[in-house]
């Protein structure tokens, strides 16, 4: 049997709402995922994509994975993919490099690599492709395409991507690749880009994305409410493939909490019950509902009530009096159909959906990176 370790959006150095804190929080992920590593014993260690939250990484990101790497001591083979967050722009340098000597990066460039290994008398092949935006989809059907012809012969196959399916997500045009397009020939795809756990099987094979590692976006509160944060061990052997979350313990709550103006101070005081005891302050997001609200006046309130009990909160006001759209049932209305219809360009387009995605939440912080990302992206064409 061999044993697999999957991680992959890690987004070390990522300061979530500039705090410290939450920088810190990041590497403690980091650190319990090597413990646990350990633990589990495994034999190879795969990362599917955003090890880094930027293709420049601050010296502390490059201390916490150096850290990461001194863990395990060689007692793995470690693998990994480039994901959309630290590719490097142009013809930059991706950030991984320094660590080659450790691990092995597949498919930078466009060009889909793989490599055998021997793991107790057992051949593994580890193939893989770093992430290509939705503009090179073509060559990415290409590449996927020369990775679905390899001969595995026996050995046990496994794939390293870092892409959206569609499948997994609410609308088009937000996606790279579409399910049946995910080559049938390996016995276990190993995914990164969705922040979210997903297990699907593939041929006679079996897809996973573990999700992020922590709470990068407020978006995905409710899914690790339901599932945690943490990474999946993959047991391989012949075929049969079995999938097994591992939890971390270290992740900081994050807590949705919505109030009335009119009952503003009972509401808050049932919040802070129910926050009392936890095991790392909280990040609370809190909406307050009501008639004439006296913004300012909310802020001192909720500052002095939470006090003590949460790292951060993020308040949000809306007005009785505010115009709001009506529910819409999931699939009757396509936003990326509308988007893309009205734009036309799908470069534009492709940028106006994520930042749709994040600013619908509050997370003003992710758009503005993506903006600077994208035109970055345009200074350097």
């Amino acid at each position: 049997m061999v044993r697999i370790a999957h991680f992959a959006d890690t987004h070390v150095g990522y300061k979530q709402y500039n705090l410290d804190e939450r920088e810190k929080d990041i590497y403690d992920a980091l650190d319990e995922i090597g413990d646990k590593i350990l633990e589990e014993h495994v034999d190879i260690v795969v990362h599917c994509g955003d090890l880094f939250d930027s293709p420049r990484p601050t010296p502390q990101a490059y201390r916490a994975f150096k850290r990461f790497l001194a863990k395990l001591d060689g007692k793995a083979k470690v693998f990994a993919v480039l994901g959309d967050h630290d590719r490097p722009k142009s013809r930059g340098v991706a950030p991984h490099v320094l660590f080659e000597d450790q691990m092995q990066i597949l498919g930078v460039g466009g060009c889909a690599e793989h490599q055998q290994v021997k793991i107790g008398g057992r051949d593994v092949l580890i193939a893989g492709l770093s992430n290509l935006s939705r503009a090179y989809r073509p060559l990415l059907l290409e590449e996927l395409k020369k990775l679905a012809g390899l001969q595995l012969n026996g050995a046990l196959g496994v794939l390293l991507l870092h892409e959206g399916v569609d499948k997994f997500l609410p609308y088009e045009g937000a996606f790279e690749l579409c399910l049946d397009e995910i080559p049938r020939n390996f016995g276990y795809v190993a995914m990164g880009h969705l922040h979210q756990r997903i297990k699907a099987s593939v041929g006679e094979g079996e897809l996973a994305y573990p999700g992020s590692s922590e709470i990068i976006s407020r978006t995905e509160i409710s899914g690790w409410q339901k599932s945690g944060k943490g990474f999946y061990v993959v047991d391989l052997e012949g075929d049969d493939v079995e999938v097994r979350d591992v939890n971390l313990e270290c992740i900081r709550p994050q807590v949705e909490a919505k109030l009335t103006y009119a009952h503003l101070e009972i509401g808050l005081g049932e919040l802070v019950k129910k926050l009392d005891g936890m095991t790392k302050l909280p990040l609370v997001h809190v909406v307050v509902e009501g008639k004439g609200v006296d913004r300012q006046g909310v802020h001192k309130t909720l500052t002095r009530a939470l006090a003590g009990v949460a790292l951060s909160f993020r308040p949000e006001v809306v007005e009785e009096s505010e115009v709001r759209l009506p529910e819409l049932r999931a699939g009757s209305f396509n936003v990326g159909q509308v988007i893309q219809d009205y734009f036309k360009d799908e470069k534009v387009a492709g940028l106006a959906l994520e930042l749709w995605r994040h600013l619908r939440v509050g997370e003003s912080d992710e758009a503005e990176r993506v903006a600077d990302e994208y035109f970055e992206k345009v200074k350097a064409a």
